[in-house]
């Protein structure tokens, strides 16, 4: 091989080595492997070591279980202070009927006696032994003794919650138990209005029980105002009727307002 061809061998060798390494230097970096932190874990198999211990369930799974029928509620449980400014309304609300009680029982006006006992309503489930011996004396027209002990009682009564929301319910179901005549029914309807009054606030934009409540109250309102004397077999059908429909929209409002989730349902195992 001739000196000149070697020569231009060495060129274009040197001449390919530059050129790979400008390359080299030139070129954009190789993208970085990032670590990332996972916002959530993924699902987990079943039987897995994600599962719950003695199940077959992963840990998404068993949480699902613990909702009634495997779905999370439809509404978030309130909170049990969001029942104080209701309560505290009621109670005012209860304090001023048991003071026109006192003052019926000062002129023996025992039907309005009984008329604003009744309209106390919800108080009668929280005050014991002190709510029976009221009813009884109003009965044998001897009450003045216990009434003057019950604003103080209806000031410091416990109620819960859930003893509230149910009371809206319980005044007329105990108009349909002891067959209440219509007027101790109305009685009974005016203390449910007060209550659902104070629940009001709560009970809006939580599904359709207000709006069923509203109705059917007012159904019995009517039932009641058609009423003229003593009701004739037609009239007391229609106000069993109307009371019993009432009832069925009360029934729902306890649920509307839970202050926590379902109970958990056992897991199948």
């Amino acid at each position: 091989m001739s000196a000149a061809v070697k020569a231009l061998g060495f060129v274009i060798v040197a001449a390919v080595v530059v050129g790979g390494a400008l390359f080299a230097l030139n070129r954009d970096p190789a993208p970085r492997r990032v670590s990332h932190v996972a916002i959530a874990p993924g699902a987990s198999k079943p039987g897995g070591a994600g599962g719950v211990t003695g199940t077959s369930l992963s840990a998404q799974q068993a949480a699902d279980a613990a909702i009634e029928d495997g779905r999370r509620p439809d509404l978030v449980p309130l909170s049990e202070h969001d029942f104080d400014a209701p309560i505290a309304r009621y109670r005012t609300y209860a304090v001023g009927q048991a003071r026109a009680l006192q003052r019926a029982i000062g002129r023996r006006d025992w039907v309005a006696a009984q008329d604003r006992w009744l309209r106390a309503g919800a108080a009668y489930g929280a005050l014991g032994a002190l709510g029976d011996e009221i009813a009884d004396g109003i009965a044998r027209h001897d009450a003045a003794t216990p009434a003057a002990r019950l604003p103080a009682a209806l000031r410091r009564a416990e109620l819960t919650p859930l003893d509230y929301a149910t009371r809206a319910h319980e005044i007329l179901e105990d108009a349909q138990r002891d067959l209440f005549s219509p007027r101790e029914t109305a009685d009974g309807l005016v203390a449910t209005k007060v209550v659902i009054g104070t629940l009001r606030p709560l009970l809006s934009g939580r599904g359709d029980v207000l709006a069923q409540v509203d109705s059917r109250l007012a159904r019995l309102s009517q039932a009641l105002a058609d009423i003229h004397g003593k009701p004739t077999r037609a009239e007391r059908e229609r106000l069993n009727g109307r009371l019993g429909a009432a009832l069925e929209a009360l029934a729902g409002v306890p649920g509307a307002l839970e202050t926590s989730l379902p109970p958990k349902i056992p897991v199948l195992k």
